[in-house]
This record gives C-alpha cells, sequence and structure tokens, in this order.
C-alpha cells in the first residue's frame, strides 16, 4: 500500500519506516500522524518481522508537530484534543510493539518528534542532530506525545522538569551523556551503525525479546512482587521454547544459533 506521508520497506525481516515530509522537516500533521498509527498497527501483526527502524527524510527526523495545524486546534477544542490523542496513541503502539524499535535519528528530533525516538527501544542518532522539547516556548505545556512520561525514566525527575519547563535544545553528544541516546555518531557512520544493530537484533530469539522489551517497559510502574511474577512467567515461556533448545545446542557446538520465534 502506499502512502501520501511516509515510506515503508521490510527485507529480511527488518522494517524501515521513513517519514516522508521533507519540505516540512517531517512535522507531524494530522495525515502523517493516521498513516503511522495505520501502519505501526499493521505491522504489530507483521508475520516475520523482526526489528523496525524509524527514520526521517532529509535533513530533519522529526520537527515535531505542524504549526498550522496547531493554530487550527486553538480555535476548536474537540479538534484539540483528538490531535492530542492521535500522537498519544502512536506512543503507546510503539511502545507495545512485540519487537525492538530503532530509531534512526539523522536530524533534529524536536517536541514530538523527540518523543517519538525517545518512544523506540534503541535510540543511534547523529552528531549533527539536536534534540529537546520546546512545547512551552509556544505556549503549550510539557506534556506531549508521552513525553512526561519517558523523559524521567530516562534522566531523572530533576533533569526532565528542566528540560520541559525550559524548553532548551540538546546536541546529540549531550544527549548521549544524559542517558537519552544509546550512541552519537557521525553522520556517515549512522546508516552502518543502526544496520549493524538491526541485524544483530534480527538474529536474536523474538520469544526471549518480546518478553524482554515487556518486563524493562513495564517495570518501573510495577512494585517487586508484581514484576518478578511477570518474570517467572515470561522465563517459563521462554524456557519451554525451541529457541532455548537452539540456543543452549549452538553454545554447546560453538556455532551461531538460528532462532525462529518458537
Amino acid at each position: 500500500m502506499e502512502y501520501k506521508t511516509i515510506l515503508w520497506e521490510m527485507q529480511d525481516g527488518i522494517a524501515t519506516l521513513t517519514l516522508n515530509r521533507p519540505d516540512r522537516l517531517n512535522a507531524v500533521d494530522g495525515d502523517l500522524c493516521s498513516e503511522m498509527l495505520e501502519v505501526l498497527q499493521q505491522a504489530s501483526r507483521k508475520e516475520g518481522l523482526r526489528v523496525l527502524v524509524i527514520t526521517g527524510a532529509g535533513k530533519a527526523f522529526c520537527a515535531g508537530g505542524e504549526m498550522q495545524e496547531i493554530l487550527k486546534a486553538n480555535q476548536d477544542p474537540a479538534l484539540a484534543y483528538k490531535g492530542v490523542k492521535a500522537v498519544q496513541d502512536v506512543f503507546q503502539t510503539l511502545r507495545n510493539l512485540p519487537y525492538p524499535v530503532i530509531a534512526k535519528i539523522n536530524g533534529d528530533a524536536i517536541g514530538g518528534g523527540c518523543g517519538l525516538a525517545l518512544a523506540c527501544d534503541f535510540k543511534i542518532a547523529s552528531e549533527e542532530a539536536r534534540l529537546g522539547t520546546p512545547f512551552v516556548r509556544i505556549g503549550l505545556a510539557g506534556a506531549d506525545f508521552g513525553v512526561s512520561y519517558i523523559l524521567p525514566r530516562l534522566v531523572g525527575l530533576t533533569k526532565a522538569t528542566e528540560m520541559l519547563m525550559l524548553g532548551f535544545l540538546l546536541s546529540a553528544k549531550e544527549a548521549q551523556k544524559m542517558g537519552l541516546l544509546n550512541k552519537a555518531v557521525p553522520s556517515g557512520e549512522l546508516r552502518g551503525e543502526v544496520d549493524r544493530l538491526a541485524e544483530r537484533l534480527s538474529k536474536g530469539p523474538p520469544l526471549a525479546l518480546k518478553f524482554t522489551k515487556m518486563a524493562m517497559s513495564q517495570s518501573l510502574d510495577k512494585d517487586l512482587s508484581t514484576e518478578l511474577d511477570f518474570e517467572a512467567y515470561a522465563q517459563t515461556i521462554c524456557m519451554l521454547s525451541r529457541d532455548v533448545q537452539e540456543g543452549v545446542q549452538a553454545f554447546l557446538d560453538k556455532r551461531e544459533p538460528i532462532f525462529r520465534g518458537l
């Protein structure tokens, strides 16, 4: 299926979703949000999909919300609420995908674009990229696209409050030091870095990665007893899988395992 505002491709179990509004720095409008949500919901059920990479066309990853649509929403309470809920649905769908998601941050990730990147499990950025949540600069609350949830969990409440209330931008290297990114690399090395990570993850055990993602994303919202119960459930399922048979046998045979998610 063809989309107006995104590109989608999949090869060898690795899918790439590209935000494709380069003339608008991939700013999120209604069409982009709707198409992202549609393709992510379909991708959650896509057989053979092991890893998803999200990136932007052109020089930006995502510049956040489309300003003209924000002005329209300013005059329409129902439209304002609908727009906010739509981006929240994208954030939650990303967090709930049953496989790893990599943000390939090729350029600036601002506002909702920062939230989109941080919703991913791995964040790899070009050193030329900047990240930030400057919602307050235009009078919006620093609570959009999941950032008020994810930022305190990544950098702590003090730094998250500073970022959201002051609305400053960080260089990729600064973001890496704060723990927002896994890695910041020269722009010419970004593609290779992400490709290597995606390939490594695509060869990993799908069932084990799914449960690991679930455990990590939910752990900070649970007490210890509840999390241990989930660990017992998840590890028991994995312990009974064919992938464990393959993984152990490959270890004993001193070879690379071939995991099938069974």
